[in-house]
C-alpha cells in the first residue's frame, strides 16, 4: 500500500485534475457536492465525484498545507479551498452568509509569535489570479477582500482593531498555508469562503438561530455554485 493511499485513503491515480480541499464537512455538504461517501486515510478523508475530487483535510494550516504538498504526485492542476470564515468588521455587503474569495492571505499562522510579538509584519500569498478572475466572473455574488490566517480564536478577537487597520476583511485558519504551498507546487488555486461569524458581535460561540439559517443557505448556495463551476469551467 503507498503512503498516499494510507493517508487519503484513495490511490493518487484518482485524484482527478481539480481537488476541492474542505477542513470542515458540514452538514449536507458531501450530497451537494453529488459524492456517497469519503474513504479514511489515516490523516484525510477523499471521494471523487464526476468532476472533481473532495478532500477533507481537518483543521488548521498543517494539515491543509500538507495536503497540498501530497498532491505533486497526482494530477491535480486546480485546487480551490472551501469553508467558512469570521468577519472583522460588518459592513455595507459583507454579513454572516456572504460569500467571499480572498485574493490576499497573511500569514498570521504562528501562534507563538502571533502571542509574544504583537505587531509583527505577516507576509502574504495570493490566488492564483487567472482561476481567481474565472470565479468572481462566474458569480457576481462573490466579493473579493484580503484574508488573514489565524493559529488563535481568542486572539482573533484581541486582535480584530488592528485586523481592521490592515484592510483584513476576514480571518481564517487555513488559507495563507493553501496559497503558499500552491505556489512552490506550482498549480492554481482559489478560495472560496462563507461568513458564518462576526469577531465580537456575533462570535462562532454564540450565535442565534438567524445567523446558523444564513450560514446553512450560504453552505447549500455554494455548494451549487461549485459544482457547476467545476463543470463549466475547470472540465474541459
Amino acid at each position: 500500500m503507498s503512503k498516499f493511499l494510507k493517508l487519503f485513503g484513495i490511490r493518487p491515480q484518482e485524484v482527478k485534475k481539480t481537488c476541492v480541499l474542505l477542513p470542515y464537512l458540514p452538514k449536507g455538504a458531501l450530497a451537494g457536492f453529488g459524492i456517497k461517501h469519503l474513504a479514511r486515510g489515516k490523516l484525510y478523508r477523499s471521494g471523487n465525484s464526476q468532476n472533481f475530487t473532495l478532500i477533507q483535510t481537518g483543521i488548521g494550516a498543517g494539515f491543509t498545507g500538507d495536503a497540498v504538498l501530497y498532491l505533486k504526485e497526482t494530477a491535480c492542476r486546480n485546487l480551490i479551498l472551501f469553508g467558512s470564515c469570521g468577519l472583522v468588521k460588518k459592513r455595507r455587503g459583507l454579513d454572516i452568509g456572504s460569500l467571499v474569495a480572498p485574493l490576499k492571505a497573511y500569514d498570521y499562522e504562528s501562534f507563538s509569535r502571533m502571542l509574544l510579538e504583537k505587531g509583527h509584519k505577516a507576509k502574504s500569498f495570493s490566488a492564483d489570479s487567472g482561476l481567481a478572475r474565472q470565479l468572481l466572473r462566474a458569480n457576481p455574488e462573490i466579493l473579493k477582500v484580503n484574508c488573514a490566517t489565524l493559529a488563535s480564536l481568542k486572539l482573533e478577537e484581541e486582535r480584530a482593531a488592528s485586523l481592521a487597520r490592515q484592510a483584513v476583511a476576514v480571518v481564517d485558519m487555513e488559507c495563507s498555508a493553501f496559497f503558499a504551498a500552491a505556489k512552490f507546487l506550482g498549480v492554481s488555486a482559489v478560495a472560496l469562503f462563507y461568513v458564518s461569524d462576526i469577531i465580537r458581535v456575533k462570535p462562532f460561540y454564540a450565535l442565534d438561530l438567524w445567523s446558523k439559517a444564513k450560514t446553512f443557505a450560504a453552505i447549500k448556495k455554494s455548494l451549487a455554485f461549485l459544482c457547476r463551476f467545476i463543470q463549466e469551467e475547470l472540465s474541459g
